[in-house]
């Protein structure tokens, strides 16, 4: 969710006595952007013993942005729950503001609504907070449920820090750690047996290929453990996606 403008191209404009000068067209205040992807297993925040999709998986997005520093989107995934093939799908949409305290410092403050299609159920939809900072490349966020669903109960927080570093030949060097604060019980969750714990690290290579706005990854998750303290498998992921 980077706030991105776009830029216009310089006018230069010749006076009739010889004389030049440049002129910097005004910046366009809004932005849009998508992409669209492949992932050979998406796994919600390191759950890797039972991931979301049983194969490959299709997922998507839309996202714009203002000036301002708001923002909002729409991202969406094709999942495995039920049936083999099935018509399973999660939308995210999201919206909120991205400011910043210094050059390097920045924030953001958003919310999430979560709906998922054709899951069977509509005790799976809900709302989460967002709440983040980033210092260059680094970025920690915290993202709060509002409402007990089947996946989590209110106020089950998930943290995560995320830190990419730059390598030669446009390669990034990919990390993320993630820890999650549970609340014991809910409406549909319940007999919580942990009250904080590590839920996974990841470690990745992503490359964009060239101009064409596809890049490719590959991410090792280290599993932790669940909410019951169930150890999650480790496992690679790897993935190939198109912005435009």
């Amino acid at each position: 969710m980077k706030l991105t403008l776009k830029t216009l191209a310089l006018g230069l404009i010749t006076a009739a006595s010889t004389a030049t000068f440049a002129e910097t067209a005004p910046a366009s205040e809004h932005s849009v952007s998508g992409n669209i992807g492949i992932l050979s297993s998406y796994n919600l925040r390191g759950i890797t013993n039972a991931a979301e999709n049983r194969g490959a998986t299709l997922n998507g997005g839309l996202d714009y942005s203002h000036a301002s520093g708001f923002y909002a989107g729409w991202w969406g995934s094709t999942l495995e729950y039920n049936t083999e093939g099935g018509t399973e799908f999660e939308n995210d949409f999201y919206a909120g503001y991205n400011g910043s305290i210094s050059e390097d410092l920045g924030y953001t403050v958003g919310l999430t609504y979560y709906y998922y299609y054709d899951i069977g159920t509509k005790d799976a939809n809900g709302f989460e907070t967002m709440i983040g900072l980033s210092y260059k490349d680094l970025s920690v966020t915290t993202q709060t449920l509002l409402e007990d669903t089947v996946w989590g109960n209110a106020g089950d927080t998930y943290i995560k820090a995320s830190y990419s570093f730059p390598l030669p030949n446009d390669f990034s060097l990919d990390t993320a750690l993630g820890l999650y604060a549970y609340e014991k019980n809910g409406d549909f969750v319940e007999g919580t047996t942990e009250s904080f714990g590590f839920r996974h690290f990841d470690v990745g290579v992503s490359k964009d290929i060239g101009d064409t706005g596809i890049g490719a990854s590959i991410n090792y998750i280290i599993g932790g453990y669940d909410r019951y303290d169930v150890k999650q498998n480790n496992k690679v992921v790897f993935g190939l996606s198109y912005g435009f």
